[in-house]
């Protein structure tokens, strides 16, 4: 009976699957709707974090690509009524964004620790040549990866015809970050300016060097304010399960009488209240 029921889940499956990738093109397809505009955004969201990596696939594959695997695995999960297909529709549909935002969340970081030695090649090439596109140019097979792959698209763009102020103001678009926009910023205005640009790369190297050291001693303070709110926040399920251990007879009236779960409700409240209070103030905004 299993075995002749078998062919019948399969083409089942099959068909469900089919109609809901069908169904879900079709809704896609119809121009200036609703379904279309956000799948435009979302293609457009994992298009800039994929450009940024570098990466082989475009946004619009990827975002395909889990289409696919969601309307599958939600076929699936109908005709089998399993919850593991389910939570993999779910994995499939929220991992790929959110592991290209840390990676791209990553890059941006490592790309702002290598910033300010950067800054003081570019500043030492200036010694030797008086161009700023040779010198930035110079500073791609010294700079480690992924800076150095950053400068590269830089160059390139410079060697076919653009600008050099208008190729540097889009690579602070493209890592869109605050430091880097910075310092490239000082690099555009103290072209135009006429200022020593290679004293002036100096300086910002030696203030970005301090700053990543204050940076770094609060970021530390702020970690040990965090534990200690951890610390602080768990003492109280660790007393129970020490008073549980002892007696448990001592929670029944706080369990089964409607004064005791008042009391127990508001300490609740007043828990989650002091927790995320002592959080916000060991937060601090770097």
């Amino acid at each position: 009976m299993r075995l002749d029921a078998l062919p019948l889940l399969i083409s089942s499956a099959v068909f469900l699957v089919c109609g809901c990738a069908a169904i879900t093109y079709l809704s896609f397809s119809i121009e200036g709707n609703f379904a279309q505009r956000r799948w435009g955004r979302y293609a457009e969201r994992l298009e800039r974090h994929s450009s940024f990596l570098l990466l082989r696939y475009r946004g619009s594959q990827i975002a395909l690509a889990q289409l696919i695997t969601c309307s599958a695995l939600a076929g699936m999960s109908a005709v089998t009524r399993s919850s593991v297909f389910a939570l993999l529709m779910f994995l499939a549909a929220a991992a790929p964004p959110f592991v290209l935002w840390k990676r791209h969340r990553a890059r941006v970081e490592q790309l702002e620790r290598q910033l300010d030695t950067w800054l003081l090649m570019l500043a030492n090439a200036l010694k030797a040549t008086s161009s700023v596109g040779e010198a930035i140019a110079s500073t791609v097979s010294l700079m480690p990866k992924p800076f150095s792959a950053e400068v590269d698209l830089l160059v390139k763009e410079i060697r076919l015809g653009a600008p050099l102020d208008r190729a540097i103001n889009a690579l602070a678009r493209r890592i869109d970050s605050t430091a880097i926009s910075g310092a490239l910023a000082t690099i555009v205005v103290a072209r135009q300016t006429g200022g020593d640009l290679s004293k002036t790369l100096e300086h910002a190297s030696e203030a970005l060097r301090e700053s990543a050291r204050l940076e770094g001693v609060l970021r530390s303070r702020t970690a040990e304010g965090r534990g200690q709110v951890l610390v602080l926040a768990s003492v109280p399920f660790l007393l129970c399960i020490m008073i549980a251990w002892l007696d448990r007879s001592w929670f029944e009236p706080m369990l089964n009488q409607k004064l005791g779960q008042a009391l127990l409700a508001t300490c609740a409240l007043l828990w989650i209240f002091a927790t995320v209070w002592a959080h916000h103030i060991a937060k601090v905004d770097l």
